[in-house]
């Protein structure tokens, strides 16, 4: 699970806080807005390589995007 909270927005790209599990030193993630590119700028510190956080939490922005054309100020991306 990761909380994801916008950090800054401009006309170019939006980047998000994501919070492995909720809690710890956040990382960043960043999306393009013109070709909806994602990014992992700062993995967080308690990112479980084997799970990737990071990664999911910016395939989870492209598809918010993609999918409601919104961009919410905070949400949480789960999986199972």
């Amino acid at each position: 699970m990761n909380l994801l909270k916008l950090k800054m927005a401009t006309p170019e790209y939006v980047e998000y806080y994501y919070y492995p599990d909720g809690e710890g030193t956040p990382g960043e993630v960043r999306l393009d807005i013109s070709n909806l590119a994602v990014s992992v700028l700062i993995r967080a510190t308690n990112d479980n390589t084997a799970e990737h956080y990071g990664y999911k939490a910016a395939k989870a922005l492209k598809q918010c995007v993609e999918e409601t054309n919104n961009l919410p100020l905070e949400f949480i991306n789960a999986w199972y």
